[in-house]
């Protein structure tokens, strides 16, 4: 049992000790009523307490046929790895991890309550710690509406990486736009401080730490492009050669 089912018994426990008080109290002149009463109420207390185990073993395994039988319902096209099946101590019973077997490092917990209501409480990664090339990676699961068993994933490639130091910088395509993603990266932690996606067949402009970063898609119909930068200033740059690449300069 968990620290809160065990004061929840202590608490029914004191609750049936008054109970078994006022019993005394009560039937004090017919003792062997009252020696009955208290005997049965503390095998009521005792086996139920012996019984709960069983009991949130059974009701999870419950749930978990509940939550195959909703995802096979909803989403009867595709296939999902769902832990654990059987309870285990440490967990909630009819809770429950799942992911499409088509992304296994990343999902969401659902939650079977006592109706058999099925609703999404949270959502997990388990990609472990990135190293700062692959930081890319955390753009699949952080992209667009937040993450669910409903949304469409992205399709996103690396096409380039800059990094100094802790600043890490990637030149992606998602869904077929060119995109730059800025990241803050450390042994300590790590952390995305921009996402700025391009129209298709276009470009991306994006300024952090003093740099101006520049990624240009390979089919841009233009040598160059225009920006406009935070310093108020609107600058041209030549991209006929650098297309399909991360491009870094120094606003002057």
């Amino acid at each position: 049992m968990n620290p809160g089912e065990l004061i929840m018994y202590l608490l029914i426990g004191m609750a049936l000790a008054v109970v078994i008080l006022l019993n005394w109290l009560i039937l004090r002149k017919r003792k062997k009523l009252a020696i009955t009463l208290t005997g049965l109420l503390v095998i009521g207390y005792v086996g139920s307490y012996l019984y709960y185990p069983t009991l949130k073993t059974n009701t999870h395994a419950n749930r978990y046929e509940q939550v195959i039988e909703y995802l096979s319902e909803t989403y009867p096209n595709r296939e999902f790895q769902i832990s654990p099946k059987h309870y285990e101590n440490g967990i909630s019973v009819g809770e429950f991890d799942v992911n499409d077997r088509n992304t296994p490092t990343m999902g969401v917990t659902l939650r079977v309550d006592k109706k058999g209501q099925v609703t999404q409480t949270a959502t997990w990664s388990n990609r472990g710690y990135p190293t700062q090339q692959e930081l890319w990676r955390e753009v699949e699961f952080i992209h667009g509406d937040p993450y669910s068993l409903d949304k469409e994933n992205a399709h996103i490639t690396k096409d380039d990486v800059w990094i100094k130091g802790e600043l890490t910088v990637f030149a992606l395509t998602i869904n077929d736009t060119p995109a730059i993603a800025v990241f803050n990266y450390s042994k300590e932690g790590y952390g995305l401080l921009q996402l700025e996606q391009g129209e298709h067949e276009g470009f991306i402009v994006v300024e952090e730490a003093g740099y101006v970063f520049i990624y240009t898609d390979e089919r841009y119909p233009k040598e160059s492009i225009t920006a406009d930068l935070e310093n108020g200033k609107n600058v041209s740059f030549n991209v006929a050669k650098q297309k399909g690449r991360l491009v870094v300069e120094t606003p002057q």
